[in-house]
């Protein structure tokens, strides 16, 4: 009779085990989502690693060859890389502010993971903002830049350098509150 005891108490502990983790985990998510409900958590940027360091390379295979620009083509300007998709609505929807954009700095936009016809046919169809397209069939630059998805856009001092990531899509009130005044830090430091 008294080998019961020590079962019963261990299979209340194993039933026990997930209600516990269950409940650290709605904690957790919960705090998550009050703190981006109330404004104190901004989810669009995500930490990066990479700034202040050189941007990693291009891909190799560009949409077309009048869009075939390396990044070494815009030294000693700013550029921005956007990473973009076919696909991706958000993307098609920051083309008109990326158009805005581009007559201040050049824009390049790398195809992650996309097909060239699927990149070739949208650009067509939504207006192609981009000084060069370059393709990322298999997301491996993307992952070089620590891509979280696209919409993503990378800013790049004239030295190579990345000085700003933002994740999502580049609409009005970015480029205001983002990306000018980080484009004006850049012009004053020159």
């Amino acid at each position: 009779m008294s080998t019961d005891k020590p079962r019963d108490s261990r299979s209340r502990l194993v039933f026990l085990i997930p209600i516990i983790a269950f409940i650290g985990f709605a904690a957790i998510a919960g705090a998550a989502l009050l703190g981006t409900l109330s404004g104190t958590r901004n989810s669009d940027q995500l930490p990066s690693v990479l700034i202040g360091k050189s941007a990693p390379d291009l891909p190799i295979t560009p949409l077309s060859e009048d869009m075939a620009k390396p990044l070494e083509a815009f030294q000693g300007q700013p550029v921005l890389i956007n990473f973009m998709a076919s696909w991706c609505a958000p993307c098609r929807a920051e083309l008109p502010a990326l158009a805005l954009l581009s007559e201040e700095v050049a824009v390049i936009a790398v195809a992650y993971k996309d097909k060239h016809q699927d990149t070739a046919t949208f650009l067509e169809t939504y207006g192609n903002p981009y000084q060069a397209v370059w393709m990322d069939y298999d997301g491996a630059v993307g992952r070089s830049y620590g891509l979280y998805g696209v919409p993503e856009t990378y800013l790049i001092d004239g030295n190579g350098k990345i000085i700003l990531r933002h994740a999502g899509p580049v609409f009005r009130d970015v480029i205001d509150t983002i990306i000018r005044p980080a484009l004006a830090k850049l012009s004053e430091a020159e």
